[in-house]
């Protein structure tokens, strides 16, 4: 499931996705905080085969975590690092700008109902 389909993915109540979604318009607005969602037309993206997350230190090398059905690893090869950095690049230029997915965020939030 995309990210715009992890928005509409009422899970709990919609009282609990309204405020899940008030959490992450507020956070949107943060400096230094970026929240781009991937929508449903973004169809053709490398980022299908689950999540990944690629930490940076001062100091030393980065290392990254990656998810599939199987189970999830830690990678800390150079390479496979670089290759999944490129990865996530590629995903990001997919997703729609930062105001574009704060707009998406407030619109779906204001379809919820109090139901």
């Amino acid at each position: 499931m995309g990210a715009a389909g992890l928005l509409r993915h009422v899970v709990g109540s919609s009282a609990i996705m309204r405020e899940q979604l008030d959490k992450l318009a507020e956070l949107a607005r943060e400096p230094g905080v970026v929240i781009q969602v991937l929508p449903f037309t973004a169809s053709d993206h490398p980022g299908t085969d689950g999540p990944i997350l690629v930490y940076d230190f001062d100091g030393a090398s980065s290392v990254a975590y990656t998810e599939c059905n199987g189970g999830g690893r830690i990678v800390g090869s150079a390479d496979e690092v670089g290759d999944l950095t490129m990865i996530v690049n590629m995903i990001r230029a997919a997703a729609l700008p930062r105001r574009e997915s704060a707009r998406l965020i407030q619109q779906i939030r204001s379809e919820l109902t109090d139901a």
